[in-house]
């Protein structure tokens, strides 16, 4: 279900309406699934207010009562989204037992890639944030869902230098940069279906990352 203080927030920033609060759960939920399965498969512009509504089963005076317009119910999906994705790194980081900065990338990529908790509707609509979204007719100001596992990318890059296993002679913004570009087109090469074999993948990245950015 969805986070009510997340809602709540929406609300005050005018994202979503205070009718849309009043929902219950589970109509709230079933609004939110229908619309990233939806954005998902047709992105923004493919997406009609009509088949939202019929699929969601609300009337169209509800959708606007709830949303002021399409951008809106997009702003709202990806905001309830982001959240969902920075509680799962959250999970994802207190799980993690490695030391050493190259297994702790591997077990970065495995949580994201290879044993993601997210169904296909979300893997298409993270697709469709992460690749469609900058060539669709709206764009939602502050939204940036890589920025989670771009943060934790860092944190071990950082630690990876002070140990010596990555050089200390790049800056530490440009690895990180370079190390979360690979993480991203990995993560949507997997969610894309040109899934490659786990091992092949697994000495790729290591491979690529060490062999380049080791003391």
């Amino acid at each position: 279900m969805l986070d009510e203080n997340v809602v709540a927030t929406l609300v005050r920033r005018k994202v979503v309406s205070d009718t849309f609060r009043r929902l219950t759960p589970d109509k709230k939920e079933q609004i939110y699934r229908t619309t990233i399965r939806l954005f998902g498969e047709y992105g923004y512009d493919g997406l009609a207010v009509d088949r939202l509504c019929r699929e969601a089963g609300i009337s169209k005076g509800s959708f606007f009562q709830y949303f002021e317009s399409k951008s809106h119910l997009l702003e709202f999906a990806i905001l309830i989204f982001d959240d969902y994705v920075e509680r799962w790194v959250v999970d994802l980081r207190r799980g993690e037992t490695a030391v050493l900065a190259r297994n702790r990338l591997l077990y970065l990529y495995q949580s994201l890639v290879l044993n993601a908790k997210l169904h296909h509707d979300e893997e298409r609509f993270l697709l469709f944030v992460m690749h469609a979204l900058d060539h669709a007719g709206v764009v939602v100001e502050g939204v940036d869902l890589e920025r989670h596992f771009r943060g934790y990318v860092r944190e071990v890059v950082e630690r990876g230098v002070q140990t010596g296993e990555i050089r200390a002679d790049v800056e530490v913004d440009l690895t990180t940069y370079l190390v979360g570009i690979i993480v991203e087109a990995l993560l949507r090469r997997q969610f894309s279906g040109r899934r490659m074999p786990r091992r092949q993948t697994e000495e790729y990245l290591i491979s690529f990352l060490f062999d380049g950015i080791k003391a």
